[in-house]
């Protein structure tokens, strides 16, 4: 009963102690669960699974990192990193007291520093290191020389592109017919601005020579008239001898 109530105490104290300590009773469903993603995971593994992994190694054994740090070097006071920086690839430079690092490449540094399990490693993929990839379809996954193309998408692209060229063709031969209209249209303002132009200079030449026949008729009629002026003059004469007559009577 001592060995049993040890056994129980020693239990909870390590329970207590230890917060993030996970039970034997939830340890197995949590191996079958991940025997059951091993399959579903991709190619590597994200830095939430390591974490997951690391934090799992600590819960189960905790002493081992303490006696790796007892039994490592003694952490410095201070950092010498100029050295190290400037045999990484980058642009280093100080200011005062900061220290300004621009590397380059950032983003396939991060690609390659990703944790690779041996499972995938061997098999070289090139399948995506997120979660999210189980999310995306296999035809996204697989290369581009592999992928498959529906028949019937090119049916419906050629019916499509017949369609349009039935509406090309229609609409060049409307555009043809309207201009032949227009073309006609011009033809017959053409002829009759043509037509105006002649008549109207017809009818000027008219007016001209009747012009030139007035002018001529008026000359023929003041030759005409010169006679009448002597008899006007005559008249006047016989009116003066008229009024001696009766002033005398």
């Amino acid at each position: 009963m001592e060995e049993n109530s040890s056994q129980t105490t020693s239990q909870s104290s390590s329970s207590q102690s230890n917060p993030f300590l996970i039970g034997d009773a939830i340890e197995p469903e949590v191996e079958l669960d991940n025997e059951k993603d091993d399959d579903e995971i991709p190619q590597a593994l994200t830095e939430s699974y390591s974490e997951i992994t690391l934090l799992r190694k600590f819960c189960e054994n905790p002493s081992a990192e303490e006696d790796d740090g007892a039994s490592g070097r003694k952490r410095p006071d201070s950092l010498i990193v100029d050295e190290w920086m400037k045999q990484m690839d980058g642009t280093f430079a100080r200011d005062g007291n900061l220290t300004h690092f621009v590397a380059e490449n950032l983003e396939q540094k991060i690609k390659l520093s990703s944790p690779v399990t041996g499972k995938y490693a061997s098999s070289g993929g090139s399948k995506m290191n997120t979660p999210s990839a189980n999310a995306l379809p296999k035809n996204f996954m697989l290369p581009s020389h592999l992928t498959q193309v529906d028949s019937n998408v090119l049916n419906d692209i050629e019916i499509e592109a017949s369609y349009l060229a039935a509406s090309v063709d229609n609409l060049t031969e409307n555009l043809q017919s309207l201009l032949h209209s227009i073309s006609s249209i011009t033809a017959d303002n053409v002829d009759c601005y043509k037509n105006a132009v002649n008549k109207l200079t017809d009818c000027m030449d008219a007016n001209i020579k009747h012009m030139y026949t007035i002018m001529a008729k008026t000359e023929e009629i003041s030759n005409a008239m010169k006679p009448v002026e002597e008899l006007a003059t005559k008249v006047r004469d016989l009116k003066k001898l008229v009024d001696l007559f009766e002033s005398n009577l």
